[in-house]
């Protein structure tokens, strides 16, 4: 405890920073010291006494100043999608009894978020007045999907004469979460694929729900258990049960996170080295998601690995569940125990393949109707008619392609792996 103690008691000193008048004024201070000797003036020894004892009471000052403040940040709104601005909302109240003067501040800000984070702060008054209070803020804007941090809040406090300053850092970190980038996709139909849930709702669908009993006139065969007494007294004919099943298309969205095959690693600091391939599947699987949502499908959403398991629909997940989840997607080394159980067509983002790999996906996905994949070029030969062999109906993309052109290769296509 008492080296710890000792630490921050030293990190605080070395935040305190001379400015060039501070420094001006111990240059005078030496100056006049060995001036009064050779000139014979003992007033210069006071006058050094004077400029020391200005830039210490000044360091003290600051050392002391804005020593207790409590930092509380918003933004509004919490999630955006890239480009688009998000408000930052600061407010600080001093805790002190003491009086802070004005300082200037400056938000932390990560590379891939941008804002004229930076400002006066003004003066404040002590913990017991009524202007201990104050409250800015700003625009941000998110260029990259992620979780980003913001702060801490950097507050440089200067003395009255402007000698020194102390360079502190208040609050915590806050995330502001940027999703990723959709793109429109235009309607398609996939040959082999369109009545399994390819972007459209079809009758036969899989996803059943409760039967819709409707009644219907007698006609000769029908079973006498089928009449419906009430609609027959109704209509004063013979009438029968209709069951009709009301059908929710469903379809599926999988990402293939496996490092090697979105061709990332690690680096020496242990984080995950920046995937164009990773980047642009992000953004098909996400746009795909919304597709599918839009045509009034209920989606499952999944990656390769455990993190991401979504059911966007009426009283599960939403939407933008989806997609924080993606927005946050990275690299998974682990691969989902067992097959991806989803129903009707599925849409698989997948990275560069090996055979081995390519074998793999066939079975983790061999309960599914139909498979339209996006494969990133590169691929093997032998990956490609391990997919062929499946039927599986499959485009090939590289990281700088449009992905609706990309998209809408799969209309009309027919269900061939090498392109």
């Amino acid at each position: 405890m008492a080296g710890l103690g000792r630490d921050r008691l030293v990190g605080a000193a070395r935040s305190v920073v001379i400015t060039r008048r501070g420094l001006g004024f111990l240059v005078c201070a030496v100056i006049a010291f060995l001036g009064a000797p050779l000139l014979s003036l003992p007033a210069l020894l006071y006058v050094t006494g004077l400029l020391l004892g200005l830039v210490i009471l000044a360091a003290a000052f600051v050392f002391v100043g804005h020593s207790s403040v409590l930092i509380e940040r918003s933004f509004t709104p919490q999630v955006v999608s890239p480009g688009t601005l998000s408000r930052a909302t600061v407010r600080i109240t001093n805790l002190s009894l003491l009086p802070c003067l004005e300082a200037r501040w400056e938000d932390q800000l990560p590379p891939r978020i941008t804002g004229d984070a930076s400002g006066l702060l003004p003066p404040l008054g002590g913990s017991r007045s009524g202007t201990a209070r104050a409250t800015f803020s700003y625009t941000l804007q998110g260029l990259q999907r992620g979780r980003h941090d913001i702060g801490p809040l950097q507050v440089d406090v200067q003395d009255p004469f402007g000698l020194v300053y102390r360079r502190h850092a208040f609050g915590s970190a806050e995330p502001l979460t940027v999703l990723p980038r959709r793109v429109e996709l235009p309607p398609i139909s996939p040959r082999g694929a369109s009545d399994d849930g390819a972007t459209r709702p079809a009758a036969h669908n899989a996803g059943v729900g409760e039967d819709d009993i409707i009644a219907r006139s007698y006609l000769p065969g029908d079973a006498l258990k089928r009449i419906h007494w009430k609609a027959t007294a109704h209509r004063a004919e013979l009438m029968v049960r209709q069951e009709e099943q009301q059908v929710t298309p469903r379809s599926a969205v999988v990402l293939d996170t496996e490092p090697t095959s979105q061709g990332t690693a690690r680096d020496r600091k242990g984080r995950w080295e920046f995937s164009p391939a990773l980047e642009w599947a992000v953004v098909a699987a996400a746009s795909i998601t919304a597709h599918l949502v839009r045509a009034g499908y209920v989606v499952a959403l999944q990656s390769s690995g455990p993190t991401i398991d979504r059911v966007v629909a009426d009283g599960q997940d939403t939407l933008e569940d989806a997609m924080v989840d993606l927005a946050l997607a990275e690299p998974e080394t682990v691969d989902r125990a067992g097959r991806h159980d989803v129903e009707g067509a599925v849409f698989a983002v997948l990275g560069r393949l090996s055979a081995e790999r390519a074998r793999h996906w066939v079975t983790a996905l061999s309960t599914s109707r139909s498979v339209l994949a996006l494969v990133a070029r590169g691929s093997s030969a032998e990956a490609l008619d391990v997919l062929d062999g499946a039927r599986w109906n499959v485009v090939q993309y590289s990281p700088g392609d449009d992905l609706a052109e990309t998209w809408s290769l799969f209309d009309g296509e027919p269900a061939r792996a090498a392109r």
